[in-house]
């Protein structure tokens, strides 16, 4: 086939593909020390103006926040400030340049999230630990504000090439997809070693498989890759509109990954993501009648294909069984919703108990009660402070109270339906696997984790939304202007 036919740049992904792979080889030989590498590519990207450079340097710096530490090693205070070096710098200089740029009306609906963190910065001061709430506030808006101006910046300057763009995204989604799937048979790399399931002196495992792949955690990959693969889905049926061999081969492989983390979040938000694009791109406007019509036909036909498999197969039935109860014995227990909620449930309650003590306006962002009473005596344990939540649902009760939760619910409730009727559906699918998966563990405020990786992954899909619109709109007036992908 021919490259310029291609819904990608095949020279420039595999540039950035190689790109990473050296960055990680070489962080891997100087102990972390490479990282600062990025800092010039990072000044070549504002030098030249180049939107697709930055995101490639963000995606890279989080990406390897998150990577598997067997692989990629990260130890030391070096990287973590260098780390937040990068947002800082990009958010500084891209934010500045906002005010010489219009907003993309796609990318305004998430301006709404501004509100719920001033509401936060204001109540946090009578939370458990204002400190370390207000180093989390400012570290989550200045990365935010970070996507959100490269992904404003892509949206809407002439020029940038949307193959470029998208080579970028397909670079990390090759990187943890693919890469994760390479370490299966080495079980020494890809699974979690026994310290690192030891916190504060106590065994944090309690069951499920320990495969962590191309992350730095088992509980990390599922939502990820379940993230990475509904993205994935949304632009091959919104905007390369054909059947791509390196698409496929990367959704191929997602359920199989989701499936040995045993994350029934992330198998489930897998699921319900594919099925909300599905929606998405029946009803979407502006498509081609045949290839609307022989997707979604396919997609249904895999689907029949499925469903009669699980229910003529009672192996499959039970390994299905199996892997919604994860803890308890199939043979002695039917399936149904107390089952699989019992490991959240604990959690849940003892959010809910919080939540009683200050109804109104919670207890802090992102803090825990056991910080209550920490001295902290160092800014790495400032900034590295951990804190797990449950569903997000009583997590931001927790946090926020009754008043944070009407705010979050209105940002939530606004950005799908201002993004519905702009038809954002890239971005829009990603985020609302995003809310499903922090239905089993909250990482929305997690910036220097795995939230940090899909939210960007939200920006980036809103960013191909707005030029996909773009280019449609061009090619309806100078159809011979602009690239456009192989009928179907």
């Amino acid at each position: 086939m021919n490259d310029a036919l291609l819904a990608y740049d095949k020279k420039w992904f595999l540039r950035c593909l190689i790109g990473l792979g050296a960055m990680c080889l070489a962080m891997k030989f100087t102990g972390g020390l490479a990282f600062a590498a990025i800092f010039p590519l990072l000044l070549t990207a504002f030098s030249k103006n180049r939107p697709e450079m930055l995101l490639y340097c963000i995606l890279m710096t989080i990406s390897i926040t998150v990577a598997n530490g067997n692989l990629v090693p990260r130890s030391g205070m070096f990287f973590s400030l260098a780390a937040r070096a990068v947002f800082f710098l990009v958010a500084g200089v891209t934010v500045l340049q906002l005010v010489a740029q219009r907003n993309s009306k796609l990318l305004t609906p998430m301006l709404g999230l501004l509100v719920y963190l001033a509401y936060m910065a204001a109540v946090s001061s009578q939370g458990w630990q204002p400190l370390v709430s207000y180093l989390k506030l400012i570290l989550f808006t200045v990365v935010f504000m970070g996507y959100y101006s490269v992904a404003n910046a892509a949206a809407t300057r002439q020029g940038v090439d949307a193959r470029k763009l998208r080579s970028v995204l397909l670079t990390f989604a090759v990187f943890f997809i693919f890469g994760s799937t390479a370490l299966l048979p080495f079980p020494g790399l890809g699974m979690m070693r026994p310290e690192a399931l030891v916190e504060g002196g106590r065994i944090t495992y309690s069951g499920g498989s320990l495969f962590m792949g191309m992350t730095f955690h088992s509980q990390a990959l599922g939502p990820i890759i379940a993230a990475l693969a509904t993205m994935l889905l949304a632009d091959l049926l919104f905007s390369v509109r054909r059947w791509d061999k390196l698409y496929l081969g990367l959704l191929l492989c997602a359920p199989v990954l989701i499936y040995k983390t045993a994350s029934r979040t992330a198998m489930g938000t897998y699921l319900l993501g594919a099925m909300f694009v599905t929606f998405l791109f029946m009803n979407a406007r502006g498509i081609g009648g045949k290839w609307k019509a022989r997707a979604v036909n396919t997609i249904m036909l895999l689907g029949m294909v499925a469903s009669i498999a699980l229910f003529a197969t009672p192996q499959l039935r039970h390994g299905v069984a199996n892997f919604v109860l994860k803890y308890t014995d199939t043979n002695q227990q039917d399936v149904n919703l107390e089952y699989v909620m019992v490991t959240r449930q604990g959690i849940m309650d003892n959010a809910m108990d919080n939540f009683r003590e200050s109804p109104m306006i919670g207890n802090g962002f992102q803090v825990s009660r056991n910080m209550k009473d920490n001295i902290y005596t160092s800014w790495k344990q400032l900034l590295s402070a951990p804190v797990e939540k449950g569903v997000w649902v009583t997590a931001v009760l927790e946090e926020g109270g009754a008043f944070g939760f009407i705010l979050f619910m209105i940002f939530l409730l606004v950005a799908v339906y201002c993004l519905w009727t702009r038809r954002a559906y890239i971005g829009l699918a990603v985020l609302f696997s995003f809310t499903i998966s922090n239905l089993g563990e909250f990482t929305f405020f997690s910036m220097s984790s795995t939230g940090g990786l899909i939210w960007a992954m939200v920006f980036a899909g809103l960013a191909m939304d707005a030029i996909r619109q773009r280019q449609d709109q061009l090619a309806r007036f100078a159809p011979w202007q602009q690239w456009r992908p192989l009928p179907p």
